[in-house]
């Protein structure tokens, strides 16, 4: 491979990519490529003839390796772009989708319209930080606690809450969903639960595309059923949200109506509104207390 110039070593990647099956498999070879000589797309569509050298070849070659036998480009280059911020991501977080992007931007309408500052907010199963840095960072007096079972995606949280200047107002903290919030004496203290907590059912994950199976079983199994985390999410949240508070959570593939269910029988909430993504999809069921 020594020698080729930038076209060349796209047109190899692509074509690598492509007799394989892999989805958008020329977007990936841009972004491996523009990640290994430190430059960004643009650098690449304006310099075609650049020589990279030998030692940036071989680093592409392994990398579009790594990318062959499964493993995201996100967790390849390091970093996904979600609310128009660049997350950094590791193999211990869930990749940030842009599906998410209609969870965040519900809450941040509830909480324009509704008028209220100083709101305390909680993201449950936080992972990379996506949900709760974008809600800090677009909502600039609001107040977050992170929550995650695992130490290592709450630092990759806390990195990119630094990384977007919010540090200050999120609080990170390793527990499972609402169980830290007791001690915490949250009680009626917050304005709102976010969540997009692990949906998939057990029989399900066998079915998983290679990349997903890249991404920790413990963001994506959500029980036998999908459901287990709403559950206790509905069983939980009322104790901790204030009077007019909501619960906005991400759901599956035609998860909605169980979940509303779920969420109703509580007899804590108000009418759930189902919030379709830009394919049409069900994709955010949200509460109000009453």
């Amino acid at each position: 491979m020594s020698g080729k110039t930038v076209a060349e070593l796209i047109d190899y990647g692509v074509r690598e990519l492509r007799e394989r099956g892999k989805p958008s498999p020329r977007l990936d070879v841009e972004l491996i490529l523009a990640h290994v000589l430190g430059k960004d797309r643009l650098f690449l569509y304006m310099n075609p003839g650049l020589l990279p050298g030998f030692e940036a070849e071989r680093e592409f070659c392994r990398l579009i390796g790594e990318r062959i036998r499964g493993k995201p480009v996100q967790y390849i280059i390091g970093r996904q772009e979600f609310m128009g911020l660049e997350f950094d991501v590791s193999s211990e977080v869930l990749i940030p989708r842009p599906d998410t992007e209609v969870l965040v931007e519900s809450v941040i309408e509830w909480i324009k319209d509704s008028g209220r500052h100083n709101a305390v907010l909680a993201d449950l199963g936080t992972g990379s930080g996506a949900i709760a840095v974008s809600l800090a960072y677009y909502i600039p007096d609001a107040r977050v606690v992170a929550v995650d079972v695992s130490q290592e995606a709450l630092e990759v949280a806390a990195h990119n809450a630094a990384k977007h200047g919010v540090s200050r107002r999120i609080r990170f903290v390793r527990g499972d969903l609402l169980e830290p919030f007791k001690a915490m004496g949250l009680e009626g203290g917050l304005d709102g639960i976010v969540s997009n907590p692990p949906y998939i059912p057990e029989e399900d994950m066998k079915g998983l595309q290679d990349e997903v199976k890249n991404e920790p079983a413990l963001a994506l199994c959500g029980g036998s059923d999908g459901l287990d985390c709403y559950r206790r999410i509905a069983a939980g949240a009322p104790l901790y949200l204030a009077r007019g508070g909501i619960l906005a959570v991400e759901v599956g593939y035609n998860q909605a109506g169980d979940v509303a269910g779920i969420v109703g029988a509580t007899g804590k909430f108000g009418p759930a509104r189902v919030i379709r993504d830009l394919e049409g999809r069900e994709r955010v069921v949200f509460f109000v207390t009453i």
